[in-house]
């Protein structure tokens, strides 16, 4: 594979709409928001998740002793990151015995007050809270259920409960972590207020005065605010704004980085995600284009372009530094980058060893980076315009400079 690093002619209008990707970013900022919080464990609260409570526990605390580096000293023969070896029988004992915490040394060890017996041991400087202790027991209690990485397992539609039934999806899902926190939702926002989020939310900038007349004109809000949605939906400016977290994502910039930062030109490779955004591009192209659009039969020039996605990298033109040691830099840039974006997983970890989270050992990673280890590209020199370089005329410079050729 060998991505171009974009060059311009011309500034390319953006179009308009777009519906496959629109709702990405906000799916996902609503599932980070609601991650970091733990229920409160009553006997009413729905199973406890191990990939989401569990493992960062055992992660955290006790993978140094426990966990899947066997270069690491492993302790007492026994792997917590591994169900099989968690809760196989140990001569009458168990590690976990599921659905009963008192007969499960895990649980008994990290709420041991006896320093002989107590895990992590004192000498670690690791204590679990007491909350983190008491989900670990609730956890055994329901079952012990097992779990793989979140990124790896299939996303499930939450089923609504008969006592949320009218609300809003979203609102119910929202309000259900409040009160696990004990927290009181806010008071209902008024037109203006819902007007401001949504614009500032969907395009990045207040409505236009005809769509803030309409709406606010409009005394049926089952009628105003589809509407509104859909205008700010339609709005060019909307692929500008989703594309702010892609870009971020994507470790986007306008220049080298390093100690030079010289310019480089990659806004034709944002331009083009804005409008992958806009013309509703499906996910399934938005990927593939961006990884190895070059290598499509017969590839488009966008096809082509949308690989700048793999040119994003630091470009280090220093004089002393070895060639090899820049590409095969950009390279694992290029596989850490993807791993992050599309697999969700961490990738930087392994490049070193096995990681001690994610599921995912070294080999795996050097795996990975055979996809992108071709690249003809070392940083020499320092010149931000290293080919291979792609030259992005607009659709009338085609046609002018095919008629000038003819």
């Amino acid at each position: 594979m060998r991505p171009p690093l974009v060059q311009h002619s011309c500034q390319q209008t953006l179009s308009r709409r777009s519906l496959s990707l629109r709702l990405f970013p906000h799916i996902m900022f609503l599932w980070l928001l609601a991650e970091p919080f733990a229920p409160n464990l009553a006997a009413d609260e729905p199973p406890v998740d191990f990939a989401r409570q569990i493992l960062p526990i055992l992660s955290d605390n006790c993978f140094q002793c426990h966990g899947p580096d066997v270069n690491e000293g492993r302790k007492a023969d026994l792997r917590l990151d591994d169900e099989s070896d968690v809760k196989r029988d140990r001569d009458g004992h168990h590690v976990v015995l599921p659905g009963n915490p008192e007969q499960s040394e895990l649980w008994l060890r990290i709420k041991s007050t006896d320093d002989d017996l107590r895990m992590p041991p004192p000498e670690l400087g690791r204590t679990l809270q007491p909350r983190q202790v008491d989900i670990i027991r609730q956890w055994i209690q329901q079952g012990a259920k097992w779990g793989r990485h979140w990124a790896l397992e299939r996303i499930e539609r939450p089923a609504m409960t008969p006592a949320e039934a009218g609300q809003h999806p979203v609102d119910a899902l929202v309000n259900r972590v409040l009160q696990q926190e004990g927290v009181r939702p806010g008071k209902r926002a008024s037109r203006s207020t819902l007007l401001r989020r949504a614009s500032l939310d969907l395009i990045g900038l207040p409505a236009s005065e005809q769509v803030k007349a309409e709406f606010m004109n409009e005394s049926d809000h089952a009628v105003a605010w589809p509407r509104l949605i859909d205008q700010l939906l339609a709005s060019s400016h909307f692929g500008e704004r989703m594309a702010w977290d892609w870009l971020e994502a994507a470790r986007y910039a306008d220049s080298n980085g390093y100690q030079g930062d010289n310019d480089r030109t990659m806004w034709p490779w944002r331009d083009w995600v804005v409008r992958a955004f806009n013309e509703d591009l499906p996910y399934d192209k938005f990927t593939i284009w961006q990884l190895a659009g070059d290598l499509l039969p017969n590839a488009t020039d966008d096809q082509i372009l949308a690989t700048g996605f793999n040119r994003n990298y630091m470009i280090n033109g220093e004089g002393g530094r070895i060639a090899e040691e820049n590409r095969v830099d950009y390279v694992m840039d290029m596989t850490e980058t993807m791993g992050t974006v599309w697999l969700g997983l961490t990738l930087n970890c392994c490049r070193c060893h096995d990681h001690k989270f994610d599921p995912l050992q070294q080999r795996e990673y050097f795996q990975l980076t055979a996809f992108f280890n071709q690249t003809p590209v070392d940083g020499a020199g320092g010149n931000a315009q290293t080919p291979p370089v792609l030259a992005v005329p607009s659709s009338q410079q085609q046609a002018e400079l095919k008629s000038a050729e003819a």
